[in-house]
């Protein structure tokens, strides 16, 4: 009986051995794919430009890294390694190890005359990441990963830099997208002399963020994501773990702009307008869906999500108590016959009148989801799947009620969608 257990004991401890050299190797596997991706940017106001430089501890991972060349945008574009410039593309073919490559990338530009949706001047700096970190093409080694951050190099007398992303400490960011094998710093940024209210409401780390001495209320804002919060979580579950406000007046663009865990609104907006839809809540539904539509030489369904993003942004308020019900339906009204004269709504962007009837067209299509399935579902339900897609057309939408109502929707058969 002791020699059987002893043998027992052997058996289980050869056992734990081989698990754990088993884990260590896998562990080491999973290192030997990972690379380090070290983003730094460096901002520069007198020239009105940035120093952007990427580094790669492990270049042999990657074999090549290509992006647009923009001459209009990037100036003095250096590497190690092979790097090979033509007049439309620019491809890098990294070192084995410490890649390193640096260019300089103009920051100001104009969206229309007069109004930036990018800008620095001698006291703060607004832009997107994604504008000054080249969208990239990579052939990687099976299995290689990045592990990203970003460093910010601010002027000596500016405060703070804020972003989208997690801070890991002062100016360094985590970087990490899982749609990405190669993650990029997008999204909303914002640095020198700043003003930022923050709270956590929810799961979601808040940010607003605007130049000291701007007009942007940033209390105002705050207090209206708090009253409102309670339901986007209803509607789409699935809510930012960060997100950041940037906001500011003239000269920047006089509207709003979204992106994955950020969007920019102008100062002058207003939180609701007049017609009782909310830029606000219009942005923030952009962001927290990711929801686009799918665009093609015969079709272009952008207007799922723009009308999906203004249905959301009186919808939202409506539920939360911020407007009774004669309200609500009275914008849809006046949505209505703003939008009255529209033939379709796939035919090209839209523009503030189809935005304005396929919204009128969402809340039928809200109204037969309820009515078809007794108050089982609603509007919501379809756009959690669209959520998973996140780039959709008619038929995506078509299909999503369709699974909630167990038949063919009889709006989506609308002519405007013909």
């Amino acid at each position: 009986m002791l020699s059987n257990r002893l043998n027992l004991q052997i058996l289980v401890s050869a056992a734990i051995c081989v698990s754990g050299l088993l884990l260590s190797a896998m562990t080491q596997a999973a290192d030997e794919r990972a690379y380090k991706l070290d983003y730094t940017l460096e901002l520069l106001p007198e020239s009105q430009q940035a120093e952007v430089t990427i580094a790669i501890d492990k270049g042999r991972l990657l074999h090549s890294i290509e992006f647009d060349n923009l001459p209009d945008r990037y100036s003095r574009i250096q590497a190690n390694g092979k790097l090979t410039m033509t007049e439309e593309r620019v491809r890098w073919e990294p070192p084995a190890e410490d890649a390193k490559l640096s260019m300089k990338v103009k920051i100001p530009h104009e969206r229309d005359p007069g109004e930036y949706d990018s800008m620095i001047n001698w006291d703060w700096a607004i832009f997107r990441g994604d504008d000054l970190f080249p969208a990239v093409k990579t052939v990687f080694e099976d299995g290689a990963y990045a592990v990203a951050q970003l460093t910010v190099i601010l002027p000596r007398d500016w405060s703070s830099i804020e972003t989208g992303w997690p801070r890991k400490k002062g100016n360094q960011f985590r970087i990490d997208n899982p749609d990405r094998k190669f993650d990029r710093p997008t999204g909303w940024m914002i640095a020198g002399k700043l003003g930022t209210r923050r709270d956590t409401i929810g799961t979601t780390s808040i940010a607003i963020s605007a130049p000291k001495g701007g007009s942007l209320k940033r209390m105002d804002l705050l207090t209206f994501f708090n009253f409102v919060w309670p339901e986007l979580e209803r509607a789409f579950h699935n809510t930012p773990e960060k997100l950041l406000v940037v906001g500011m007046g003239d000269p920047m663009w006089r509207g709003g702009l979204s992106a994955s865990n950020s969007f920019f609104l102008h100062a002058d907006r207003p939180i609701v307008s007049e017609n009782g839809t909310s830029p606000l809540l219009h942005e923030l539904t952009h962001m927290v869906t990711g929801i686009s539509g799918v665009k093609t030489s015969q079709f272009n369904d952008d207007w799922i999500a723009e009308g999906l993003a203004e249905f959301y942004s009186f919808e939202l308020i409506y539920r939360a108590g911020g407007m009774t019900q004669e309200r609500r339906n009275h914008i849809v009204k006046k949505l209505g016959v703003w939008g009255k004269n529209v033939k379709s709504l796939r035919k090209s962007d839209s523009s503030g009148k189809i935005t304005a009837r396929a919204v009128v067209l969402i809340d039928k299509l809200d109204k037969e989801i309820r009515s078809a399935s007794n108050d089982a579902f609603n509007i919501d339900h379809a756009v959690r799947e669209l959520m998973m897609k996140r780039k959709v057309s008619l038929e995506d939408l078509d299909r999503s009620v369709e699974a909630l109502i167990g038949a063919k929707s009889k709006v989506l058969k609308s002519a405007l969608l013909q």
